[in-house]
């Protein structure tokens, strides 16, 4: 993750406090009103659950603290401020030490729909209702132990079983296809487009996903699901690196999306 951020995480105060401008709040506010209609009947038990529990303000951004005190009960789980982008190494750690990363930066206006890194609003409406819940803060945890004592070459297989789970994961229920991952839960489009017949939806098994290319900056052409949240507990007991072991041995599934243009010189 060395690429460079236009955003700017803002330091908390003394106290812990982070002075938001009344249009931060604003665009926080609106984005609030949009997903909570977007992902109605849509997201998983789990997460309407936990939604509950951490009991987001609609009127302005939380500030951390307030998180803190419902994860720290719950799971025993914070919310770490972090810069616009982490590395690997720093991003595993966290998670290895049940610290959820945030970046401490809203999106401008101009990219109110869409925007490539993860900001407040992805972070803690995408994440932070399903760290409430055991099996998924477990998961979370022992990916970071995982992730933190990996080799770099390995952790690029690993970053394939976050996107396909924690960020992208669906879940088959008697109720139909519901969402548990927060990069869908936190995206307008995302959350129609795994309801339309355009992506590929397959039953998660580890061995597949850690052989799965995926691209950050379009709709995903596939996506795993998970039967009941307590699936991810089962993997976290899994013996995962001989896995991943297995996976670079097998090698990579052919893409399903195109390569990236090449910008002409």
């Amino acid at each position: 993750m060395a690429k460079s951020s236009k955003y700017t995480s803002k330091q908390p105060d003394a106290n812990g406090i982070i002075a938001w401008s009344d249009e931060e709040n604003k665009i926080w506010s609106e984005l609030v009103a949009r997903q909570l209609k977007c992902i109605e009947g849509k997201a998983c038990d789990e997460y309407m659950e936990g939604l509950k529990k951490i009991n987001l303000p609609h009127d302005r951004i939380p500030q951390l603290h307030e998180l803190n005190e419902v994860l720290g009960k719950e799971t025993g789980w914070q919310v770490a401020p972090v810069p616009a982008l982490i590395d690997f190494d720093e991003f595993f750690r966290l998670l290895a030490n049940k610290q959820f990363p945030v970046a401490t930066f809203i999106r401008s206006r101009e990219e109110f729909d869409y925007l490539q890194e993860p900001d407040i609003f992805h972070e803690i409406f995408g994440h932070c209702a399903m760290l409430t819940n055991p099996d998924f803060a477990e998961f979370t945890h022992k990916y970071g132990q995982l992730g933190y004592a990996a080799q770099k070459k390995d952790r690029v297989y690993l970053a394939r079983l976050y996107w396909f789970t924690v960020e992208f994961g669906l879940m088959q229920t008697e109720k139909g296809l519901r969402i548990y991952g927060g990069g869908v839960l936190s995206s307008p489009g995302e959350t129609q487009y795994v309801y339309t017949d355009t992506p590929e939806i397959s039953p998660l098994n580890v061995l597949d996903v850690l052989r799965t290319p995926y691209r950050i900056d379009i709709m995903q052409p596939v996506y795993y699901t998970i039967n009941s949240i307590h699936d991810l507990f089962d993997i976290s007991q899994m013996d995962i690196m001989s896995l991943v072991e297995e996976a670079k041995e097998l090698g990579l599934f052919e893409p399903k999306f195109p390569p990236k243009e090449k910008l002409a010189s």
